[in-house]
């Protein structure tokens, strides 16, 4: 079997001030670093995007409906899950890389996700919420990382067949030109042109 390329990595944050109240903020600060990059607000404000975002569905959504989501989400729920998603040297779209969160089931079943192409290799950000401590050894995680892992391997794999897919298309493609110039200088297989 071959060695697995893709990546599936969790962080969690807590969503509480040092004297236990709840708050956003480390929350926010995370989407709008991820949304922006490094910077002040100032800096950030003045920079494209680095990616659209998307819900668990699959549709964009605005990073002002995105900052909105983690206030309220960050304020409900004791801590936020940062996930990042990579395929190592293929450009999944951002729909492929909700597919694969998607396939781990409904451990995390509201998330937002971001794809990042500016770094040396593509991958995908996404945020969810819970009150729940989440243990790498968990067998509940562990069997959502693998679907989602598994689905990664499995897009790498379709990505990379139609990558080498057009190379005999172009191939056949530059079939007749060949059999055209061989017929203007007069060459062929003794076939009639």
């Amino acid at each position: 079997m071959s060695k697995a390329q893709s990546i599936v990595r969790l962080e969690t944050f807590p969503n509480r001030t040092p004297t236990g109240r709840p708050s956003a903020t480390a929350a926010k600060k995370l989407a709008q670093y991820l949304a922006y990059g490094r910077g002040s607000q100032q800096e950030q404000a003045e920079r494209l995007a680095r990616g659209t975002w998307r819900d668990e569905r699959g549709r964009r959504v605005s990073h002002q409906a995105v900052m909105d989501w983690v206030t309220a989400q960050g304020k409900d729920n004791q801590l936020t899950y940062q996930f990042i998603l990579s395929a190592r040297d293929v450009a999944l779209t951002p729909a492929q890389y909700g597919q694969a969160m998607a396939a781990g089931g409904d451990l995390f079943p509201e998330w937002r996700l971001i794809r990042h192409q500016d770094a040396q290799h593509a991958h995908a950000h996404a945020l969810a919420f819970g009150n729940k401590a989440i243990r790498i050894r968990d067998p509940e995680f562990q069997l959502w990382w693998q679907q989602v892992r598994a689905e990664l391997e499995q897009l790498q794999k379709q990505y990379q067949q139609t990558e080498q897919a057009p190379d005999l298309n172009q191939q056949l493609d530059q079939q007749p030109a060949v059999e055209q110039l061989d017929a203007r200088l007069g060459h062929g297989w003794g076939l009639e042109m």
